[in-house]
This record gives structure tokens, C-alpha cells and sequence, in this order.
């Protein structure tokens, strides 16, 4: 039962707040560099929350965000990150892609198995010689997704505001085990959901030319600078 109660925030997490500049990036990620590259990104930012959680249960940190001099330090750093990531996924060049046919003749699939076997092949040929490939590696996109929310001040505030409440309420009694059962049904749906939205963006791959996919990196790259330059805004005017 607790873990469901922790699926159904996790569900609410991924529906109604799951549309951050986080999101954006992971569409562009799944469609740009595959479904793998995009799992290690959403994988970064899971792994960020996980740790905010695991401090504020763990320990007694005591964050001054709210309302001081900190949070607005914190938002602007953030907001200049996330602006930093727009620019550079903006003028990021399209990697080619090969659209590919639902009507594909018997023969055409055959030759795919071929060379599907051929370049694993390649693939065994370039571990033993330790040959780079193009594109980011794995710890390159779980570093990327772990940063943009790392350092979001507002991601501390909602966590601890949500530990502090789970943690107070009179169903779990302070009990740690429940509490953990709690995130864990949230961060467990979160997850799935993001694979979804993962699986989703990776079936339109095949719609993309290297013309679309600039203006998916432009548009993508509009969008977080947006979102950089209103957390900015919002840190300095709104705190």
C-alpha cells in the first residue's frame, strides 16, 4: 500500500510536472543519439533525485534556500547552466539519419540481418582495439542529466518539502523503512514513464531527416534557453 501511495505521486510527478527543461533535452537525446543515450540521461537526473532524497532522510542538512540570498545565487547558476546547455544543443550538428521504409521487401529485411551481423562484428573488432566511437559516451549523458538538476534549487526545495511531509505524516510515523517504500514506488513510475516517453520520441526516429533534426536542436535548444532565462527571472523577482 505504501508503495503504491508512492506510485501515485510518482505518476502525478510524470504527468503534470514531468514538462521541465529536463524533459525537452530527453526527447532530443532519445530521437538524436538513440534510445540507450537518452535511458543514461534520464538516468542522471533519476540518480539526482534519489541522492537529494537519501540526504534529507539521512541526515539532518537544514537548507536556507527559501527566501535568501542563496536561493538566488543557486537559480542563477542553474538558470546559466540550463541556457549554457540551449546554446550548445542549438548550434549541436544533426547526426545523419537513414530513414527507413515500413515497406520493406523480404529481400532488403535479409540484407539488414547481414549487415546487422557485420557491424557486430565490428563492434567485438573495435572493443578488443579500444576504438572510439562518435557521440557521447555513456557517463557523458548520465553526467549531463544528473548536472541540469543537480543544481536546480528548486528540485531541494520540492524534495525536502516532500520528505519532511512524508516523513511528518501520521500514516508512516517517522518509520524510514515506509518512507523509503514511499520514494521508491515514486521513483520506480517516474522511470517507467520517462522509458515510455523514451520508447515514444525513438518510434518518430524514422521521421526525421538531418533538416528536421536541426530544427528539433534549435527548437529544443530555444526552449531551454527559455527556461534558464524565466528561472533567472523568477529567482530575482519572485523569490
Amino acid at each position: 500500500m505504501v508503495f503504491f501511495h508512492g506510485a501515485l505521486m510518482g505518476l502525478t510527478l510524470a504527468t503534470i510536472f514531468g514538462f521541465g527543461p529536463a524533459f525537452f533535452l530527453l526527447i532530443q537525446t532519445s530521437i538524436s543519439k538513440g534510445f540507450k543515450k537518452a535511458l543514461f540521461f534520464d538516468a542522471g537526473v533519476l540518480l539526482s533525485d534519489i541522492i537529494v532524497v537519501a540526504l534529507m532522510m539521512l541526515t539532518s542538512i537544514q537548507l536556507t534556500l527559501d527566501h535568501s540570498a542563496n536561493m538566488m545565487v543557486a537559480g542563477i547558476t542553474a538558470g546559466l547552466i540550463i541556457i549554457g546547455f540551449g546554446i550548445f544543443t542549438y548550434y549541436s550538428k544533426p547526426e545523419k539519419i537513414v530513414a527507413r521504409s515500413e515497406k520493406k521487401s523480404a529481400q532488403l529485411a535479409e540484407m539488414d540481418k547481414k549487415f546487422e551481423k557485420i557491424d557486430q562484428r565490428f563492434d567485438k573488432i573495435e572493443e578488443k582495439l579500444d576504438i572510439k566511437r562518435e557521440g557521447p559516451r555513456w557517463y557523458v549523458c548520465i553526467s549531463k542529466g544528473f548536472v541540469m538538476n543537480i543544481f536546480n534549487p528548486f528540485i531541494w526545495v520540492f524534495w525536502m518539502t516532500t520528505v519532511a511531509t512524508v516523513s511528518g505524516s501520521e500514516v508512516y510515523e517517522g518509520n524510514d523503512s515506509l518512507v523509503a517504500l514511499f520514494f521508491l514506488g515514486t521513483f520506480t513510475t517516474v522511470f517507467a514513464a520517462d522509458i515510455l516517453k523514451i520508447v515514444g520520441a525513438y518510434s518518430l526516429k524514422r521521421f526525421f531527416t538531418e533538416r528536421r533534426m536541426k530544427i528539433l536542436n534549435q527548437g529544443t535548444g530555444i526552449v531551454l534557453a527559455l527556461c534558464g532565462i524565466a528561472l533567472i527571472i523568477r529567482v530575482i523577482f519572485f523569490n
